[in-house]
């Protein structure tokens, strides 16, 4: 027979227990039900030149009310959702050449080669200054590897078998709709889905590689590259039917 203080002591312990598997489902839950996103390419809408030039302004007004002695020189980082990630404004005595435009530009942000997908130059004339704003967009390797794994978990452990591709079809703010493993015929995909759910309407594709934590493309059983294609609905578009 257990004594008073035994009691005690285990009454305690199991308290501790419960304590501790309460927070540990909730730390769960948290980190498995976090909302993944992935927006459309145009989700800012409007011709690049504008887009650039809108976030410039807003940024750096100083631009727009006195005129700067050398050459205003703007980097931009665009993350995958086409918002701003970062920005550096700097005067250049020389000119742009004297910088270059090159991945070189981003590291201030702390990106290492090849986390960019694309790289540009705008020149952009505002009422006092000529502005050349280098720009470049971060790519979408680290989103496209969570949301293959809370999606496709068993593919990402297994590999696909060849000749499968792997799809997601988000609503236009970038929220997971459907999502399916087939053969996949990308010319044909938006029309194959359009088909599948009578009623929808959409307007953007993208294809990507899955890239794994090590930063090498996971591949199926034949060692090809995993390829993500992700379709997105048309605004104004009706839901698709569950």
């Amino acid at each position: 027979m257990k004594s008073p203080r035994s009691n005690r002591v285990w009454r305690q312990i199991f308290l501790t227990g419960v304590v501790f598997a309460i927070c540990g489902s909730v730390v769960l839950a948290a980190s498995q039900g976090a909302e993944l996103r992935k927006h459309p390419p145009d989700v800012l809408g409007g011709p690049l030149q504008q887009r650039l030039q809108a976030l410039v302004e807003g940024r750096y007004p100083r631009l727009l009310r006195e005129k700067i002695t050398g050459t205003a020189i703007v980097t931009i980082l665009l993350d995958p959702d086409g918002t701003l990630g970062g920005a550096n404004f700097e005067v250049s005595p020389s000119g742009l050449g004297a910088l270059g435009a090159s991945e070189m530009q981003f590291a201030r942000f702390g990106l290492t080669a090849g986390e960019l997908q694309y790289i540009g130059v705008a020149r952009i004339q505002l009422p006092l200054n000529t502005v050349f704003v280098v720009f470049g967009g971060r790519d979408s390797r680290d989103l496209d590897r969570a949301l293959v794994e809370r999606f496709f978990a068993k593919l990402s452990l297994q590999g696909v078998s060849p000749g499968t591709g792997i799809w997601i079809l988000f609503d236009h703010e970038g929220r997971v709709l459907h999502t399916g493993q087939e053969p996949v015929e990308p010319a044909a995909l938006r029309k194959t889905l359009e088909a599948r759910y009578p009623g929808i309407r959409t307007s953007e594709m993208t294809t990507a590689p899955v890239m794994g934590r090590d930063g090498r493309p996971i591949t199926d059983r034949r060692g090809q590259s995993l390829q993500l294609y992700c379709v997105w609905l048309a605004i104004g578009s009706p839901p698709p039917n569950p």
